[in-house]
């Protein structure tokens, strides 16, 4: 049974609401409110398989769950390029959703485009080859920011003063949680910890890529906790990062 064991401003009484009445402050101006939804095993692996898999396997019933209703309490959903290059992503129908790719190199058969062709859109750069830019034109709305790869602060502004989106969940993968945790961009983190251990240097893990320079980190403040077998689900802000 789901249990709470820290919930600092409980949304609901009944832990089995759990996540059911998310609420979450006003986006700013110039971007949406971002927030992370991710699954690891308790050494920070958010894949069993193999490097470039999905995140199947990981987490039980509950967690599976629980990111169906993270998705239905956003606005948009957002991912990178390779966790949706590495299995079926399925939002709501009614749900727009964003890829984000340096080379364009996208799966467009996925259901990701094909379920809801008019609420997709792909975050590229601005010098993607023309061909490859043609091609994606035709199964989604294009967002070029940047140039050797995308603008994220740039892109995220186009979301929130253009589309007028204000909470927007992202599930990965940890390459493009690197690069929103570095540019200041994500604002909470939902994570299920998984009883499980992997290893492998190999693998990847919540936040891999180029990470904060030494002596620098993102802090997390707790908003809840709840227990479920062997399971554990956090909820923290994030505030930016400080020095060590």
């Amino acid at each position: 049974m789901l249990q709470r064991l820290i919930d600092v401003q409980p949304d609901v009484d009944d832990p089995q609401e759990l996540y059911t009445k998310v609420v979450f402050p006003d986006a700013p101006e110039d971007r949406p409110y971002i927030f992370l939804n991710l699954v690891s095993t308790a050494d920070g692996k958010i894949v069993i398989g193999e490097p470039g898999g999905s995140a199947v396997g990981v987490g039980e019933a509950t967690d599976q769950l629980l990111f169906r209703r993270l998705q239905k309490v956003c606005d948009a959903a957002m991912i990178g390029g390779a966790t949706l290059r590495a299995s079926q992503v399925v939002y709501p129908p009614q749900t727009p959703r964003f890829v984000v790719t340096r080379t364009g190199d996208l799966p467009l058969e996925n259901r990701f485009f094909t379920d809801a062709p008019d609420r997709v859109y792909i975050l590229a750069p601005k010098d993607l080859p023309e061909e490859t830019r043609q091609k994606l034109a035709l199964h989604a709305t294009l967002i070029q920011t940047g140039k050797g790869g995308v603008d994220l602060t740039e892109a995220l502004k186009t979301i929130r003063q253009t589309l007028g989106l204000r909470h927007l969940l992202c599930e990965g993968g940890a390459a493009l949680n690197d690069e929103l945790l570095r540019a200041g961009l994500v604002d909470e983190l939902f994570l299920s910890l998984t009883p499980k251990l992997k290893g492998g240097a190999h693998l990847p893990t919540v936040v891999d890529g180029q990470g904060f320079p030494p002596g620098q980190f993102a802090p997390l403040t707790l908003v809840s906790l709840y227990h479920d077998e062997g399971e554990c689900y956090f909820r923290y802000k994030i505030k930016g990062s400080v020095k060590g």
